[in-house]
């Protein structure tokens, strides 16, 4: 069984990146939030080398990585070739225009919601593909079926949610906010949620901060018999409260065909917040995700936003645990 990684990424602080998105700001108070548009969502210290890294190191039996990006280009190849000279699993950069194809005027998005929901149009991707976001990194040596038992795919989530109550709560929420003059509030466990309410689910999985399987198939089938389905998600150029999270409609409709497997791993990944702790502090979370026999995988949340000693400190663990040399990435 052929399986892909597919990863997604942007370089925020590219000029012609800002110019672009600020151009489709449209000053609208909504579109000003940090939670749909703010520059964390797009700027990077270099994480998706790493990101990279442990695939190769971790995953060698992964088949290719491709890369999707907004016309850039990571220069992952000389990275690659520095710290694994012997390497052939083959990296391919994705432009936008190629999975939009057909759906040009959603295009420039800065949305990750309708990025991913684009992905399985990748030309020449597997059947079966893991998708990383570039903060996303394994943590130790995996193996396909730590994805995929038997063709199934395996589910990485912290538990199962009552789709009717989660509807209740986020009212209530909603309508709580704006007695005193908040914002509505775009949590990922609202994109998780509309996944369940688009296709009548009556639970839903809180999905964990981990690489997640999918079958090609199941995502193009849908697509197919609900067109008005994919255009609900990728013509919001922003965050927008109406989307869904695609891996969540996937692993629904999987499971509704059959194609999980029935065992959830709910410790199966750690994430790390460097902009909320010291540097004492990041040492002590780095030492117990290190000794932590279970976790799998490893999230680094917004890195950019932390202080320099502890960007510097985390970067140096992750060149220890990936056993890079020295680069001019770093």
């Amino acid at each position: 069984m052929k399986i892909d990684a597919v990863i997604t990424w942007v370089d925020g602080q590219d000029p012609e990146h800002q110019a672009k998105r600020t151009q489709y700001l449209t000053g609208k108070r909504e579109n000003l939030r940090k939670d749909i548009a703010g520059a964390t969502r797009y700027d990077q210290v270099g994480e998706i080398y790493y990101c990279i890294a442990s695939i190769l190191r971790f995953a060698p039996w992964i088949n290719r990585i491709f890369i999707v990006t907004d016309n850039q280009d990571p220069k992952a190849g000389e990275f690659v070739a520095q710290h694994f000279p012997d390497c052939r699993t083959p990296i391919e950069i994705v432009d936008h225009r190629v999975i939009f194809k057909g759906y040009e005027q959603y295009l420039p998005t800065f949305n990750s919601l309708s990025i991913e929901t684009m992905l399985w149009r990748i030309p020449g991707l597997s059947e079966h593909y893991i998708l990383f976001n570039d903060d996303v990194m394994l943590q130790k040596d995996v193996t396909k079926e730590d994805f995929y038992k038997d063709g199934k795919v395996v589910l990485y989530g912290q538990r199962w949610y009552s789709t009717y109550y989660v509807s209740l709560t986020l009212k209530l929420q909603t309508m709580a906010r704006r007695l005193v003059g908040r914002t509505e509030l775009l949590s990922y466990k609202r994109f998780m949620h509309n996944a369940a309410r688009l296709i009548d689910a009556k639970r839903f999985l809180r999905l964990r901060h981990t690489p997640h399987a999918f079958r090609r198939s199941i995502l193009e089938r849908y697509f197919a018999e609900n067109p008005v389905d994919l255009e609900r998600v990728i013509k919001h150029r922003f965050r927008h409260r109406e989307q869904y999270s695609i891996t969540e409609l996937h692993h629904l409709l999987a499971l509704s065909q059959g194609l999980t497997v029935e065992t959830l791993r709910q410790h199966s990944d750690s994430i790390i917040n460097p902009s909320d702790h010291d540097l004492a502090e990041t040492r002590r979370i780095l030492r117990l995700i290190e000794d932590d026999p279970e976790s799998l995988f490893f999230c680094v949340n917004s890195l950019d936003q932390a202080s320099p000693d502890v960007i510097a400190e985390v970067l140096a663990w992750l060149h220890r645990l990936l056993s890079l040399r020295p680069t001019s990435h770093d």
